[in-house]
């Protein structure tokens, strides 16, 4: 699905964050959205979910505003997985990813088969099949962000808004969850469809998987392109205050 930042400036309440974002995703394509802690990376993903209104600007989804969208549409069309996970429901990790599947429900809240393959599809992708019958509150901090990425995953929608997808799980996690990320974009590539944002504080995670790369400071987009003209000497001096010399990262001396 494709997405238009056009113009966009955004913010919490009288609180200015974004300041004249201007860029556009691609279906197929998986987004890496980075830049330092308070850049603006959630105040941007949360404006694209339609959780933040605009103060100036629009984000088209489909050629279509995301406010323009019914809730039930909406909730169809973007998945949204929030950085904040803290839960404490007692309910069992397929029940709860099968929440995901709330905006295909009929009255009566049953699941289809189609929602019960959905959920299964999610579970397998974000690696949770040995953990569906375990209650979610008993679980580790990094089960149960893999959890909720599998309830993300079972909306099926068009649009993914992963906002630090890979925070709080171990490398082999941060790796394989990277890959579904990746995989849920380009499977769907010839249908074009699916298109995954997510927002990362490894740069290297970035690089490896994400087609291209958004930078964030100070609320601007400063650069946009492939992880290996984006992530040059020049952004990672300016922008994360770190440089790379013989193999070795260091800070940059303010």
């Amino acid at each position: 699905m494709s997405v238009f930042i056009e113009n966009l400036s955004a913010g919490y309440g009288k609180k200015s964050v974004l300041n004249g974002i201007n860029t556009a995703a691609k279906p197929g394509e998986l987004i890496g959205l980075v830049g330092p802690n308070g850049s603006g990376k959630s105040c941007l993903l949360k404006t694209i979910a339609g959780l933040i209104i605009p103060d100036t600007g629009q984000v088209k989804i489909a050629d279509q505003s995301v406010h323009d969208y019914a809730p039930r549409a909406r909730a169809r069309n973007i998945a949204w997985l929030a950085q904040d996970r803290s839960a404490a429901w007692a309910l069992s990790v397929r029940e709860l990813v099968s929440l995901g599947r709330a905006p295909y429900r009929g009255r009566l809240g049953k699941l289809s088969a189609d929602d019960n393959r959905a959920v299964d599809r999610a579970l397998v992708s974000a690696h949770c099949v040995d953990l569906r019958d375990r209650r979610f509150d008993h679980l580790s901090g990094g089960e149960q962000a893999r959890v909720l990425l599998a309830r993300a995953l079972a909306v099926g929608a068009p649009l993914l808004l992963a906002d630090e997808p890979t925070a709080s799980l171990d490398p082999y996690f941060q790796i394989s969850i990277m890959q579904s990320l990746r995989n849920e974009a380009q499977n769907n590539k010839i249908k074009g469809t699916n298109t995954v944002i997510a927002s990362l504080h490894d740069l290297s995670l970035a690089k490896q998987f994400c087609d291209r790369i958004w930078v964030m400071s100070k609320g601007r987009l400063v650069a946009n392109d492939k992880a290996d003209i984006v992530l040059s000497d020049t952004i990672l001096a300016e922008v994360f205050k770190i440089k790379s010399q013989n193999g070795q990262i260091t800070r940059v001396q303010m």
